[in-house]
């Protein structure tokens, strides 16, 4: 081969190459999470019941959700049956389901809790996220650092990829530049991480908003919720999972 031809060809290749290693921004698809809470947390450290519930129940429960995504909504809901089904029954009684209507900024989030459902009507939820340079892969993702605070006083720790372009993710969170991943709300003693994405085509029967419940405004839910913890000290530690 010609001294040129060997030039030629080492330039397509490595042309070739670079094309290979660019990032294949993602717009559409499923993505399995995986929420997991330390259920321990929520029992008494001196009481002979929840004491014996220690020993019989794993220290953390995990439950699955999909989210279903494209450039314009996304919908979060209740996935696969959970290898241990040895959960908390407060946990068992608490599910999300929540739409995102990303090009006009509006919720659609069906609560139940405790056998009632809510179909919650909100704007998407406004975090102030202060982003660092910390790195992390996730489902096989580089992903970056976001630190958040809700409710005042609640730290939310996410971390998001520019790989997915949608700025959504798990339960009602949004807002940062690409798809949520990970999630960690300490205060809740619960993690939420994305275990693989699916790049399936995305229709109107994947992003179906909820239907069932009894219909409310956000601020309605959250002053219904403070009055009915109001008087019960034990859940009010399970208040965080009812309103996040």
């Amino acid at each position: 081969m010609k001294p040129l031809s060997i030039l030629a060809f080492i330039w397509i290749f490595a042309a070739l190459n670079g094309l290979r290693a660019q990032p294949q921004f993602i717009t559409h698809g499923k993505i399995e999470f995986e929420k997991r809470t330390n259920q321990h947390s929520m029992l008494d450290e001196e009481n002979v019941w929840d004491e014996m519930m220690k020993k019989e129940f794993p220290k953390f429960a995990s439950t699955y959700y999909d989210l279903y995504f494209d450039e314009h909504a996304s919908l979060y809901k209740p996935g696969r049956e959970p290898e241990n089904n040895k959960i908390h029954w407060a946990l068992n009684y608490m599910s999300n389901t929540v739409y995102k209507n990303l090009d006009q900024g509006t919720a659609l989030t069906q609560k139940s809790i405790f056998g009632s459902d809510y179909l919650i009507s909100d704007s998407l939820r406004n975090v102030t996220w202060k982003i660092s340079s910390e790195p992390r892969t996730i489902a096989g993702f580089e992903c970056h650092k976001a630190l958040g605070k809700v409710f005042d006083s609640v730290i939310v720790i996410a971390y998001y990829t520019d790989e997915i372009i949608p700025s959504t993710g798990p339960e009602s969170f949004n807002g940062l530049p690409g798809m949520i991943l990970g999630l960690a709300i300490p205060r809740m003693h619960t993690t939420w991480y994305a275990t693989k994405l699916e790049l399936i085509d995305i229709g109107a029967k994947e992003l179906v908003q909820p239907k069932e419940g009894k219909r409310i405004t956000g601020p309605q839910f959250q002053e219904q919720m403070k009055e009915f913890l109001k008087n019960n000290d034990w859940l009010k530690k399970m208040s965080w999972q009812m309103l996040i």
